[in-house]
């Protein structure tokens, strides 16, 4: 695996007695030179550790012992693995997070060449420093920072883990069962619009707690949270799990 090194001066040195247990997956909502020269200015603020070209091409910013400046802002997060101050505020996910950018936007779709390039890297990643392969340790930016659909709704991150576990992409899940029953729901907590049941996709919105949202039916066959598989449909064709509402 070819890395050409594009050093950016904006990252914490070291991680503050943390270490990495998770891989956040960006996309750069512009190109890979773009990118290049964004993160070497001081100016900008903001940096990752990687940025993947749709040529497959790997570029390192900073190194996976400091803390680059990719997910520091924490709004709503669905993270479960998100740390906790002991005055309830988050602790900055910089210090325990590895992240990748991907060339492109939020509605590019994702070449070959990044899916062989990223799930590579994700995998050298995770073996060094012991993150599992699944879907509480390889997440999406949105998971953190509910504010940005980032890294937007054309990657498939179950297809990327499985690819850097070594295991043979899952075949296309058959279309959710589809219960009719009409109904309303009130929002438990700040909620996210899918457009699948299912947290591979990035949200189309959220919504604040205290929400009345209607809903057409739901299924027991979306993706299973904290043991619960049940999703409701909304007249639009958009999805939200019953566990964030009463």
């Amino acid at each position: 695996m070819n890395i050409i090194s594009k050093p950016s001066p904006n990252f914490f040195k070291g991680r503050k007695n943390y270490q990495p247990i998770a891989i956040v997956v960006h996309i750069m909502e512009g190109t890979l030179d773009g990118t290049d020269s964004w993160f070497k200015d001081p100016a900008s603020k903001v940096s990752a550790h990687y940025g993947i070209g749709t040529t497959g091409t790997i570029h390192q910013y900073v190194q996976e012992t400091d803390s680059a400046w990719h997910a520091g802002r924490v709004n709503a997060p669905v993270w479960r693995l998100i740390k906790h101050t002991s005055s309830g505020g988050f602790i900055n996910p910089n210090y325990y997070t590895i992240g990748i950018e991907h060339e492109g936007e939020d509605d590019s779709d994702w070449t070959d060449e990044m899916y062989a390039s990223s799930s590579s890297l994700i995998k050298a990643i995770s073996n060094r420093w012991h993150i599992p392969l699944d879907r509480d340790h390889i997440i999406g930016h949105h998971e953190i920072y509910s504010l940005k659909t980032c890294p937007g709704d054309k990657v498939d991150l179950n297809k990327l883990i499985a690819l850097a576990s070594g295991a043979a992409p899952a075949p296309e899940a058959a279309p959710p069962v589809q219960i009719l029953q009409l109904g309303s729901a009130t929002a438990t907590a700040r909620l996210n619009i899918r457009s699948s049941p299912n947290r591979n996709t990035a949200p189309i919105a959220t919504v604040a707690v205290g929400t009345m949202l209607t809903y057409d039916g739901f299924t027991e066959t979306g993706e299973s949270i904290s043991g619960n598989a049940k999703w409701f449909y909304t007249s639009e064709g958009s999805w939200f799990w019953s566990g964030g509402v009463n």
